[in-house]
């Protein structure tokens, strides 16, 4: 299962997933920080931040968005 982090509120985490299903997971569940716009992904105990492609996702959103800068 693998998502991206639409919005925390409180410690609650809500996950949009690449299906587009939308869960809720207790911020307790993940094993280091959760931010918004994070892909994560469910491990075998615990939910993790999927660091390189967050990153990657990233820098795409900031390049198409740069496409209308120009």
């Amino acid at each position: 299962m693998k998502g991206v982090v639409d919005r925390i509120e409180g410690n609650v985490v809500v996950i949009v997933l690449d299906d587009e299903d939308v869960v809720e997971v207790d911020i307790k569940n993940f094993d280091n920080k959760v931010t918004e716009g994070d892909v994560v992904y469910k491990g075998v105990y615990n939910w993790v931040v999927d660091e390189e492609e967050t990153l990657k996702r990233k820098k795409e959103v900031e390049n198409y968005l740069n496409l209308f800068d120009e």
